[in-house]
């Protein structure tokens, strides 16, 4: 999916692929602005960056930003994306990285959920609500807990195929998420979902903009770096209560 962002406070669907090269020179099909194609993870995407790109539009009139969502990670040296968010745990050997924000853990839940959700502070109670999301994260969350053989069976809500998909599914009253509150602050600021539990866990990863080093300097990826640098740092604060209480789980196998 890409997200093209025309002006303040609005998304649409760019209806074709990039028609001009990484350094950002303008292409046959280019309408007067430059561009600069991000490639990035659909929950980052949908839930914390599209919100946030009219602001960048509208200091930066002439720049037109082409994000698609991908959990594919693509390779930035062939040019067909000037730049990419991902989740790592450190940096790429040959690319400009910084640092945006680490990635959080916490079970989340619609506010009628918040009594009944109680009972995942014990993983050997039995549930009266699914628990939504990706296997491997309820696990390492028990298991920083201090449950490191917790039994998961038949507490699982049906697999959906993205998290963002997850999120709606909370936000309807169908479970318990593992989510990231930095991802998902609208959806707490607004009351839509409310943490099941103040445990908050972290594989130990980050969120991280990274750049080709030879294209690092260009005026776009300045531009837009500073930018997001901002956004981070604005997020970060936001999530203060989160960051302050992070026990670090790292990846065990089979995650």
């Amino acid at each position: 999916m890409r997200i093209g962002v025309p002006a303040p406070d609005i998304a649409r669907v760019a209806p074709r692929p990039r028609q001009q090269g990484a350094a950002g020179g303008r292409g046959p099909a280019d309408d007067g602005h430059a561009r600069l194609s991000l490639t990035t993870l659909p929950s980052l995407g949908s839930s914390w960056l599209a919100p946030r790109l009219g602001r960048f539009r509208a200091d930066n009139p002439h720049l037109v930003v082409e994000v698609e969502l991908s959990s594919a990670v693509q390779d930035l040296a062939g040019g067909r994306f000037d730049a990419a968010i991902r989740k790592v745990h450190g940096r790429w050997r040959g690319l400009h990285s910084v640092e945006l924000f680490p990635s959080l853990s916490v079970p989340l839940c619609a506010p009628a959920l918040r009594r009944a959700a109680v009972v995942i502070e014990d993983p050997a109670q039995a549930f009266d609500v699914p628990l939504l999301g990706r296997q491997e994260d309820w696990r390492r969350w028990y298991r920083a807990r201090g449950y490191p053989q917790a039994d998961l069976s038949n507490k699982l809500g049906a697999p959906l195929s993205g998290e963002h998909l997850d999120i709606a599914a909370a936000v309807a009253g169908q479970g318990v998420v593992m989510a990231s509150p930095v991802l998902f602050e609208q959806e707490l600021r607004s009351g839509a979902l409310v943490p099941a539990h103040t445990f908050v866990a972290s594989d130990g990863s980050a969120f991280w903009f990274t750049v080709p080093v030879k294209r690092c300097h260009a005026d776009k990826i300045v531009r837009f770096r500073e930018w997001l640098r901002g956004e981070a740092a604005a997020a970060r604060l936001a999530a203060r209560p989160y960051l302050s209480r992070i026990v670090c789980c790292p990846p065990a196998p089979g995650d």
